[in-house]
């Protein structure tokens, strides 16, 4: 079936590809396209300005945590009502889990979907070497189909017009886009990477500069082009997880405000598609939960808004109650953060949490865990159950440096960091929290299984 899309890859991390990617979409959606955003990898930053951007969800696909049907089911489950498909890559174009072999990369996922790339290269400074980049990189594989080469930081015209024959008549790839050096569109960062586009109203008006940009300097037609002459995909069987129709049998409520943000629309879908209805709760906001029958807080910055969530000690009052109860409650990263007692900031200034969780956390300013992760199930829990392999990913700053003796975990380390001494998963009662970030794709149980408990903790109060 025909889905025309085009990838864009980086040759290394910081080359630009995100704003290229921001820019063409909303350039697109400008023109009238409906442009469904991919991000390639465990991503949660960037695809908040795909959404900005289109006005639409944008997907994650990982080929370290998914397999190669779950890939094409994603790409294809989210493209309904597009007209073209953005994928964002990640990284360098070949970086993958390792030094040696593709899984998890840029290059695997552009494969897998049968999509021409283009290659942003940052040829700020060169000449005739410009052309020695995307050529390295079209003859490092050639089942990748890289259909043009965007090159970005060029100093002058001169430069450009340089750069333009180099990589043309010497790499053979034509070059679809020169883009000079910029300092007037730039996206803040902080130390997980670009700040979350929920936090900032101005990303709107950065979004339509990125989007002139792109008209002026990349040739959007010849992209557009490449896109609708992509190949022809398979056409995958839909996921049944994803494709019912169950009433809802129970609410979730779910932490989505400017501190936590970072959740994977697919795992939403997924638990809205199985019977629950989803109620959103602003941690900064709010002053009471609603009526839910679980709670699920993903990751984010609460470290950044502490001082906002130590305000607000009346809804923290209410998740500890509601934590106490016994209902199920499961939270990623930032959440575990949130359910501790103290969090220091970078500053090591301190602030109260909900404090149900008996642990202390502190902000370093380098990385604590930063890549893929491998856990073994060690004991039953909210989302999971004992013998089960979870894959998943940690990035964080912060560590646990004071715990209460004895706490349960349910998850063995066997690749990455988790909390402490090769464990991740604090359980307790019916609350997990745990510093890995799950797919439902990696593993569906983690849905399936949260809305039961949820379901028989509401029958038992009934």
């Amino acid at each position: 079936m025909e889905f025309p899309r085009i990838l864009i890859g980086g040759t290394s991390s910081r080359v630009g590809k995100t704003l290229v990617s921001i820019g063409l979409m909303r350039a697109l959606v400008n023109r009238g396209y409906v442009v469904q955003p991919y991000k390639v990898g465990p991503d949660f930053i960037d695809p908040s300005f795909h959404f900005f951007a289109t006005g639409r969800p944008s997907r994650n696909l990982d080929s370290f945590m998914m397999e190669k049907k779950d890939i094409i089911e994603v790409f294809e489950r989210g493209f309904k009502g597009a007209d073209m498909a953005v994928i964002e890559g990640t990284m360098g174009f070949y970086d993958s889990h390792n030094a040696i072999d593709e899984k998890g990369s840029t290059a695997e996922i552009s494969k897998i979907l049968k999509c021409p790339v283009l290659l942003v290269a940052n040829v700020e400074r060169m000449s005739r070497t410009a052309a020695s980049l995307p050529l390295g990189y079209k003859l490092f594989d050639s089942k990748v189909k890289i259909e043009g080469a965007i090159l970005n930081r060029v100093g002058n015209e001169r430069h450009a017009r340089k750069v333009r024959l180099a990589v043309e008549k010497l790499a053979g790839i034509k070059v679809v886009g020169v883009i000079p050096r910029r300092k007037d569109v730039i996206i803040p960062d902080r130390h997980l990477g670009l700040i979350p586009a929920f936090e900032r109203d101005e990303f709107i008006e950065i979004f339509d500069k990125l989007a002139e940009v792109v008209e002026k300097h990349v040739n959007v037609d010849e992209v557009i082009n490449i896109a609708y002459n992509a190949p022809e995909i398979e056409l995958i069987e839909k996921d049944e997880l994803f494709n019912k129709s169950l009433d809802k049998e129970v609410k979730i409520g779910v932490f989505k405000d400017k501190v936590f943000t970072f959740y994977y629309q697919d795992n939403l879908d997924a638990l809205i598609a199985n019977g629950a209805e989803i109620c959103y709760i602003d941690s900064l906001k709010d002053k009471k939960l609603p009526e839910v029958d679980a709670l699920y807080i993903g990751g984010g910055f609460p470290e950044v808004f502490a001082a906002e969530l130590e305000k607000n000690r009346k809804l923290r009052n209410k998740i500890y109650e509601f934590c106490n109860s016994g209902k199920p409650v499961y939270a990623e990263c930032g959440g575990l953060m949130y359910l501790g007692k103290i969090l220091r900031t970078f500053e090591k200034e301190e602030y109260e949490m909900v404090g149900f969780i008996p642990i202390e956390i502190e902000m370093f300013r380098k990385f604590q865990a930063l890549g893929y992760s491998v856990y073994e199930v060690i004991k039953d829990n909210v989302i999971s159950k004992a013998g089960d392999v979870l894959v998943g990913h940690e990035f964080h700053y912060s560590r646990v440096t004071k715990m209460k003796d004895k706490l349960k975990f349910a998850f063995r380390v066997k690749r990455g960091k988790g909390i402490i001494d090769g464990y991740d998963g604090i359980m307790l009662k019916n609350t997990l929290a745990n510093y890995i970030h799950l797919h439902v794709k990696s593993y569906p149980e983690l849905v399936k299984r949260f809305i039961h408990f949820a379901k028989s903790q509401k029958d038992k109060t009934n």
